[in-house]
């Protein structure tokens, strides 16, 4: 009797841990899955942090947001340790999660395992690259400071994971987390063809939604793109509408939001497959995930637009830098 009574605290305390997660379950050996789909839920993603004012700005221009999960996509302190930019997230720290940035291994004392101590640990995370279910969408995290090429343990994990997630019927959305950029507009750093080469004929064929990257500290977005095998450098162009994307199958998107706070870097001209970009303004992209099968993804710049009249701009306009939507109206196609 004592037995059952001790199993049955100890089921009630773990569901009632989930619970306070808002149903947020990492999944790093396993697919797991989450219960309850809310009408509309937002996440926002910011990378490039640091802990100066423009990075302190972001973070409450987040939390005027009210995500339910927001995403710090790398380069996080800039410093020795974790603890300046952790005070910086604290209002929403129990509802972030990080994919990792090449200075968060550079500048914490004791490299990759003062890294993981620093940051992953007071985040109850346990892995570098990982995935979770939040609702409908399906987030996998990849780390591109990790061995990531074919027949890598991290490789074999995002295969086997796309492959779970693309046929799951209670997953609308593929997001991908990882740092370095696979396409840019000429910027400080160029795009990364190793990693580009390995993972975005998957991505493609897993129908993969929108990938989230950081490393240059400007907004990026890109036009949906299909790996282009002849020169992976010039990906085809799907669709080249600026704002307004349907079908499921209309390639990936990527998404450069190195702009977190910790400074700015000049963009020189605008790749053919670039559809929005800016090196002038701090912020974050917040996306939200509507209940009719519809993305919206909005830049919200901490500072408003040199034009904003608080009379006629209502509701935020005038920070937004861009906005785009996405909309399902077909199935998923098969996987092979």
């Amino acid at each position: 009797m004592k037995n059952l009574v001790l199993i049955s605290f100890m089921l009630t305390a773990f569901f009632s841990f989930i619970l306070i997660l808002n149903h947020l379950v990492y999944a790093q050996d396993s697919i797991t899955h989450t219960v309850g789909s809310p009408n509309t839920f937002n996440i926002a993603i910011a990378s490039d942090w640091g802990c100066k004012g423009d990075a302190e700005k972001t973070a409450k221009n987040i939390q005027s947001h009210y995500p339910e999960l927001v995403i710090a996509g790398g380069d996080l302190s800039y410093k020795g340790s974790s603890a300046c930019w952790m005070d910086i997230i604290a209002p929403f720290k129990d509802k972030t999660t990080i994919s990792m940035g090449d200075h968060d291994y550079d500048d914490t004392v004791g490299g990759k395992v003062g890294a993981v101590h620093d940051y992953l640990k007071p985040l109850g995370m346990t892995n570098t690259y990982y995935a979770f279910n939040l609702h409908n969408v399906h987030f996998l995290a990849i780390d591109p400071y990790v061995a990531y090429g074919p027949n890598t343990p991290q490789y074999k994990y995002v295969v086997n994971d796309l492959k779970h997630a693309s046929t799951d019927p209670t997953i609308d959305w593929i997001f991908v987390i990882e740092h370095v950029p696979f396409y840019t507009s000429p910027s400080k750093h160029p795009a990364n063809s190793t990693i580009r080469d390995v993972f975005h004929p998957l991505f493609d064929r897993y129908n993969v939604d929108l990938v989230f990257s950081g490393d240059n500290h400007n907004y990026q977005r890109t036009y949906p793109l299909i790996y282009n095998s002849n020169d992976g450098s010039s990906p085809i162009i799907s669709k080249k509408d600026h704002r307004n994307y349907a079908d499921d199958k209309s390639g990936v998107i990527y998404l450069i939001s190195g702009t977190a706070g910790r400074s700015h870097y000049d963009i020189t001209q605008q790749a053919p497959f670039i559809a929005k970009q800016d090196d002038t303004k701090f912020g974050f992209l917040n996306i939200d995930i509507k209940s009719d099968k519809a993305i919206v993804g909005t830049f919200y710049a901490n500072e408003m637009g040199p034009n904003y009249n608080p009379i006629s701009d209502t509701n935020h306009r005038g920070n937004i830098l861009d906005q785009f939507t996405i909309s399902k109206f077909t199935t998923k196609g098969s996987q092979s």
